[in-house]
């Protein structure tokens, strides 16, 4: 079946559209889409499906491949002379967590990550029964117990969760199912690029490329307090950065290991500083599979690619992971993926050996 895109909502399928976007991350709680077809306000199943403020459930479909299992956010619909439309948006079912508060216990003692990350998600998913009990979180890897854990009163759940995945270089997404995920991201980098993209060479379209030197610091020092003193320390150096820039932080929340959590936050500077985009046509790579396909076994790791652009500044061929992909059609170009990169090794925690900008 070719890549039709298909909303499947209580057992019907809809499609035709004339508009998608569909927005896959590993770094942010839940995927997305957008589509947009002609309307007739004289089709009733049509007015049901997309009733405002109805929360539907919808499946996601490209061809046979499942992608996103969430709910429909918001319904807009415009008319212009003639001329009908109806704009649909939706998420994945983790969506709710980011949106939405804990509204339960709010302190935690002697639970792993997927535990506690169970314990808030059950009242949330509690409507669709299909992932209960303990299939609306699954993980590639967990914590130790962490003693207390404690959300503020009011906090959103997505963002209680990723502040006691991120010490531990853990990011939280969705999967196709709706699952929350938990996925280790060390292992992003062990994965063989699935293409050589190169300037002026097959299906690459565009390149863009940034450089901030704002966000990047010579050297890191975390510290946790204990009676308004410094307590543990641990730091870690950028030697690629020429001039004396320091940066200090206090954290509630470190690994056992807190020079682990300065070298996190040194990974983490360097890929905000250094951003790359690219876009190909066709929302396959090479080898056939949907740019969006992410999951190898068990794991979710996103495709790898390498790339040489000397017009956006990358004239050295390095090895980057698409942490965002989002597959529309164009105007012009038709169907294109835009993948949003970052060099692989620094999900292993380490700074890149390769320079892209370097010639």
């Amino acid at each position: 079946m070719p890549d039709t895109v298909r909303l499947q909502i209580a057992g019907r399928d809809f499609t035709g559209w004339i508009g998608v976007t569909i927005k896959i991350t590993v770094d942010q709680a839940a995927d997305s889409f957008s589509v947009t077809a002609p309307f007739d306000p004289t089709l009733q199943d049509v007015l049901g499906a997309f009733r405002p403020f109805g929360y539907q459930i919808v499946r996601l479909f490209l061809g046979d491949d499942l992608i996103i299992t969430g709910r429909i956010d918001n319904v807009s619909a415009s008319v212009s002379g003639r001329d009908r439309t109806i704009t649909v948006q939706g998420r994945a079912l983790t969506g709710i967590l980011v949106d939405c508060s804990i509204d339960g216990p709010l302190e935690y003692s002697g639970l792993r990550l997927a535990d506690i990350a169970l314990k808030i998600c059950r009242p949330l998913y509690a409507d669709f029964p299909s992932l209960l009990p303990d299939a609306c979180v699954r993980w590639d890897n967990n914590t130790d117990p962490i003693d207390p854990a404690r959300a503020r009163y009011g906090q959103r759940g997505y963002d209680f969760l990723i502040s006691l995945a991120a010490p531990h270089n853990l990011l939280l997404h969705s999967a196709p199912t709706g699952d929350l995920v938990i996925t280790w991201a060390t292992w992003f980098p062990d994965r063989s690029p699935v293409a050589a993209l190169v300037e002026g060479e097959g299906n690459l379209l565009s390149v863009s490329a940034s450089f901030d030197g704002e966000s990047r610091y010579s050297i890191y020092k975390i510290a946790t307090q204990f009676a308004g003193a410094e307590d543990i320390k641990g730091e870690a150096t950028d030697d690629d950065v020429p001039i004396f820039r320091p940066l200090l932080q206090a954290e509630s929340e470190v690994d056992s290991n807190p020079s682990f959590t300065a070298t996190r936050k040194r990974t983490e500077a360097i890929a905000r500083s250094f951003s790359v985009s690219a876009t190909v046509s066709g929302w396959r790579d090479p080898n056939g599979d949907l740019w969006a396909k992410r999951e190898i076994g068990r794991r979710i790791v996103p495709p790898t690619v390498t790339l040489r652009a000397p017009g956006a500044m990358l004239p050295t061929e390095a090895k980057y992971t698409a942490v965002g992909i989002t597959l529309r059609i164009d105007e012009s170009d038709g169907k294109v993926a835009d993948l949003r990169l970052v060099q692989s090794e620094l999900y292993g925690g380490s700074v890149p050996k390769v320079i892209p900008w370097a010639s």
